[in-house]
Formats: C-alpha cells, sequence, structure tokens
C-alpha cells in the first residue's frame, strides 16, 4: 500500500487550460473601485455628512428628480385648496349672516305730540330723532353686541299718555341660524340698561319702553 501522505499533490496550473474543470481563481474580491470611483467619491462624500444635512441632501435630489407635469400639479393643487378655504371662509362670514331688524318703542315723558312729528322731514322730527338714535347707538357700540349692531333709525313719532312714543328700527348682522325670539330679548335687556343709564335732556320712562321683533322682506 502507498503512502498518502507521500504521494504529492498536482502541481497548480499557471496558464489557462481549455481542459481542466476548475480554473484557478483569486481568494480576493473583484476591484470594482476603478468603475465606481466617481459614484465611491460621491457617496463618502454623502456619509461624512451629519445625518439631518443627509436628509436636506436626499430631498434636494428628490426635488431636482421631478417632472414638470408633477410640479404643475402640486401647485395647482395648492391653489385649488386655498381657493376652497377662502370660499368656505367667505361663506360662512358673510352669505351664512343675515339681517335681524327690531323696532324699539321709547316713551319720552317730557315732550307734548305735535303736528311736525308726522313729517320726517320737519324740524321737530329731524331733532327728535337724532337725540333718540344717538342714545341707541352709544347703548349698543359699549356692548357685547357693538359688532352685530349696524345702525338705528327712527321711524315714527306718535302721542302717548303723558308724552310721545317714539318707534325706532333697529338693524343687526347676525348668524342664520340664530333664533330671532332668543336675540330680541337680548337686545331688549340691552336697550332697557341703556335707557336707565341715560342722563340727556329726554325724560324717558324705562318701563313703557318696549321691543319687538320686526319682519322686514
Amino acid at each position: 500500500m502507498k503512502d498518502l501522505h507521500s504521494t504529492p499533490f498536482p502541481p497548480r496550473h499557471t496558464s489557462q487550460c481549455d481542459s481542466c474543470v476548475f480554473q484557478h481563481h483569486s481568494l480576493r474580491s473583484p476591484d470594482f473601485s476603478q468603475a465606481f470611483v466617481g459614484g465611491q467619491k460621491g457617496y463618502q462624500a454623502y456619509r461624512d455628512l451629519p445625518w439631518d444635512l443627509q436628509k436636506i441632501h436626499q430631498s434636494t435630489i428628490k426635488i431636482r428628480h421631478l417632472e414638470p407635469w408633477k410640479i404643475a400639479v402640486i401647485v395647482i393643487g395648492t391653489a385649488a385648496a386655498a381657493a376652497i378655504a377662502i370660499a368656505l371662509l367667505v361663506y360662512f362670514l358673510a352669505y351664512d349672516q343675515k339681517l335681524f331688524y327690531y323696532s324699539a318703542n321709547v316713551k319720552i315723558t317730557n315732550i307734548r305730540y305735535n303736528n311736525e312729528f308726522s313729517r320726517q322731514s320737519s324740524g321737530r322730527f329731524r331733532d327728535l330723532s337724532e337725540r333718540v338714535e344717538r342714545l341707541i347707538d352709544k347703548t349698543f357700540y359699549n356692548s357685547i353686541l357693538r359688532k352685530k349692531y349696524i345702525r338705528s333709525r327712527l321711524i315714527r313719532v306718535s302721542p302717548d299718555t303723558d308724552g310721545v312714543m317714539a318707534e325706532a328700527l333697529l338693524t343687526f348682522w347676525f348668524s342664520s341660524t340664530d333664533s330671532r325670539e332668543v336675540l330680541r330679548e337680548r337686545v331688549g335687556k340691552i336697550l332697557r340698561r341703556g335707557l336707565k343709564r341715560y342722563t340727556g335732556p329726554l325724560r324717558i320712562n324705562v318701563r313703557s319702553s318696549t321691543i319687538s321683533s320686526k319682519y322686514i322682506t
């Protein structure tokens, strides 16, 4: 029996041989550095950046690669969303609002009725309307309804026991979903409070002064 340990191994091929099944291969991995020199340098520079700058760098690369039609879609979508938001805001601030009218009857005891009060163009009517409207305007401008209050206008002066009854039309700008009667009570409380605090030349009977809803189309 031959000694297996003494049997020499076949010499290693140093040249290419077509008949060999196994070729001589180097244990080292292929060197691709020459093929990717530029990319390797760029990647190494990217890896050297802090993580937050890497994200910015990635976002910049993505934006650069966006196609023109995608940019157009983004711009149009943003503009459409802004237009819808503005339209809804305008609707709820303007179109959802409604004019509310109330009739305030103020009893004045130190003025006697005269036929001139039947004409709105007369001097007495204009003088009384200026005083009454100034009183009402001041009352609501100093109240919580100052942003809802629009104006007041004296529309009629009629004779009453121990004086005259001045009827003024009050205009407010409330939401269309608000209750007219609930708001009437609030308007009435504020008006009566203002009449009690009044210290001008007119003598006002607060108890006989009333306010009611006025429906105008």
